[in-house]
């Protein structure tokens, strides 16, 4: 696990950005894992949005 990190390109709109890289291998359930991070997680209060892509091809 990397990060949290401000993206590249970090605000956008007027809205930060911050990214996490997690890597494991293939046969992982990387899924299962991320939805046990989340849902053990603090609860997303006001205008923060958390955004999960799978298999990003560019961080930017």
């Amino acid at each position: 696990m990397l990060g949290p990190a401000e993206a590249p390109l970090s605000l956008i709109g007027g809205r930060h950005r911050f990214r996490l890289l997690i890597q494991g291998e293939r046969r992982a359930d990387m899924q299962g894992f991320i939805r046990a991070m989340l849902a053990e997680g603090p609860k997303v209060r006001g205008s923060v949005r958390v955004q999960v892509d799978i298999d990003p091809q560019s961080f930017l």
